[in-house]
């Protein structure tokens, strides 16, 4: 939950930003966040997955100081990161008057990974309901401290190291509670024997978590490098947005899975995860697909609701809308259950060189739209890499894996959202009266859908 009510404050600072700042100004912004974008995350699920898993194999207060030694350490490494190269990012990103934004964004980089001992803290202390405090405390702190200075008009190097007063509270708080909780300190002995094998815990999952974050921001960079243009970064930036709604829920569903069917899949049980997750598919495709046909007519009208403008952003939106489509769909999910993450990982490998690959060659040969139709084919070939994995190896059937027949009578009705939204915008230009019509048939269209299917 924390993680996404992290998600949804981040867009609701890039609502309020795109509203008071040039395009210019927001893109180049938006550019110093592209390291930590990758870096930070993959250390802070190292982390938070070492305290999880070795929280439960060994000692909790040997767990909990070894993974404070950890923190401090992939800390610094990170801040170290904008700190030392701050000169080579902001020459790659085409923004080198920001040298010293980055060298200003490091004390955030630094604390910000410290502090996400956070999330497997809480939980293990059994103090979930400090999670959701601390999750919307911080959320809502760092929003001032982010959107305040920008709205005073202060510089963006002074901006970011103001907003490193955010994660210094957090580590604070990660101290405090961390201290509180160790009931007597483990002694050099008990350090030294497990500082070596977290480590090594913490470094696999960072790869792989690495790895993850590079393939979500490749198209990113490649816009960055390739276009001097900050305004350019801008409006590649606001199109290429994951709807918050879509991530979360896709998400618990796979979670759901795993969990619920892991012991199954272990002993060769594959029935009861596959037929789950068919289901699965079927209820969300009811649900999402509707408001993504929805969005896809009416993206232009939608990026004015949330940013203000930037109707130039549509066709990467359109295309990012797409990319949906391959969430719906769980075999990924049957393999980590399974227990093979490693498959996982070696397919998210050739996704990520699949992206930049065709990233680059698409951007010098159709321009912006390129990278975003390169992170659309990228995901349907991860997806289809996968889906030829559980076939070959574990005789799970592809279709077997994919909505029911039910789904086509969702295909037969998305025609009467096209129609209507369509019809109103560009045959009549009536923008605003289709997008209420169009909303009002995709929420009927869903409600029916889901009622079906739990039928």
């Amino acid at each position: 939950m924390a993680r996404y009510a992290s998600i949804g404050a981040a867009l609701v600072v890039s609502m309020v930003l795109t509203r008071i700042l040039d395009q210019d100004v927001f893109g180049a912004y938006r550019k110093v966040w592209l390291v930590y974008a990758i870096v930070g995350p993959a250390f802070v699920n190292a982390i938070a997955s070492t305290l999880y898993y070795r929280g439960r194999a060994g000692e909790q207060d040997v767990a909990i100081t070894v993974n404070l030694c950890l923190g401090a350490v992939y800390g610094l490494i990170t801040g170290l990161l904008g700190l030392a190269f701050a000169g080579f990012w902001a020459s790659a990103l085409n923004i080198p008057e920001f040298t010293d934004a980055f060298r200003m964004f490091s004390p955030y980089m630094a604390l910000a990974v410290f502090a996400g001992i956070a999330e497997p803290l809480f939980i293990p202390l059994q103090r979930k309901k400090w999670l959701v405090s601390y999750s919307v405390g911080y959320n809502i702190i760092e929003f001032c401290l982010i959107v305040v200075p920008f709205a005073m008009g202060l510089p963006i190097a002074q901006i970011l190291l103001i907003m490193a007063i955010g994660p210094a509270i957090r580590s604070l708080i990660v101290l405090y509670v961390s201290i509180s909780s160790i009931s007597s300190f483990p002694g050099w002995k008990s350090l030294k024997a497990e500082l070596p094998v977290s480590f090594r815990y913490a470094w696999g999952i960072f790869i792989l978590s690495a790895v993850s974050m590079a393939t979500v921001y490749t198209d990113k960079w490649v816009v960055g490098i390739f276009f001097e243009s900050d305004r350019i970064y801008a409006i590649y930036e606001i199109g290429a947005k994951k709807i918050p709604f879509v991530i979360a829920l896709t998400s618990a569903v796979s979670a759901a899975l795993v969990s619920e069917y892991a012991a199954q899949l272990k002993t060769g049980s594959f029935s009861g995860i596959v037929a789950e997750a068919r289901k699965a598919s079927t209820r969300l495709s009811f649900l999402i697909v509707p408001g993504l046909c929805f969005l896809f007519i009416f993206a232009e009208e939608m990026l004015y609701i949330l940013f203000g403008g930037y109707a130039e952003s549509a066709p990467i939106f359109r295309i990012y809308l797409l990319t949906v489509l391959s969430q719906l769909v769980f075999p990924q999910s049957i393999l980590l259950g399974i227990g093979r993450s490693d498959v996982n990982a070696r397919y998210g490998v050739a996704e990520l060189l699949f992206n930049l690959v065709f990233s680059i060659l698409l951007v010098m040969w159709i321009g912006l739209i390129g990278p975003a139709i390169a992170t659309f084919f990228g995901h349907a070939f991860f997806t289809f890499l996968l889906f030829l994995y559980c076939r070959r190896h574990y005789g799970i059937e592809i279709r077997s894996m994919i909505p029911t027949r039910e789904i086509a009578s969702l295909l037969w009705m998305l025609p009467l959202i096209a129609a209507a939204g369509a019809g109103l915008k560009y045959g009549l230009s009536l923008s605003w009266p289709g997008f209420a019509v169009a909303a009002l048939l995709t929420t009927g269209l869903s409600l029916y859908g889901v009622k079906r299917v739990k039928g």
